[in-house]
C-alpha cells in the first residue's frame, strides 16, 4: 500500500540567500547553517555574498534565522513569447 497516497509532497523552491555584509568572509560557516536548516546548495556566489539553493518552502523561516543571513527570497522566473508569435 502506498503510504504517501492522499498527501501532497512539499514543493521544492529555488531560493536566493543574501548574506550580511560582515559575514562575507565566513561564507562556509553560513552555508553549513543553511544546509542544516534544509537548503540544498546549488551555487555559492561568494563575491556577491549570495547562495543559491533549493528546499521546501516551509523551511524559509528556518533559513532566514541562520546567523549571517540577510534575506531569503524565492527565485522568480519569467518568459517571453518567441519573436514570431502573435500579439499577446
Amino acid at each position: 500500500m502506498d503510504e504517501t497516497r492522499g498527501t501532497t509532497p512539499a514543493q521544492s523552491v529555488t531560493f536566493i540567500v543574501t548574506l550580511q555584509e560582515h559575514y562575507l568572509g565566513r561564507v562556509q560557516e553560513v552555508t553549513e547553517g543553511l544546509e542544516a536548516a534544509g537548503l540544498t546548495i546549488d551555487k555559492v556566489l561568494g563575491t556577491l555574498g549570495q547562495v543559491v539553493g533549493h528546499g521546501d518552502d516551509s523551511g524559509r523561516a528556518r533559513m532566514a534565522g541562520v546567523l549571517g543571513v540577510e534575506s531569503v527570497v524565492a527565485e522568480r522566473r519569467f518568459g517571453i513569447a518567441p519573436p514570431d508569435s502573435g500579439i499577446q
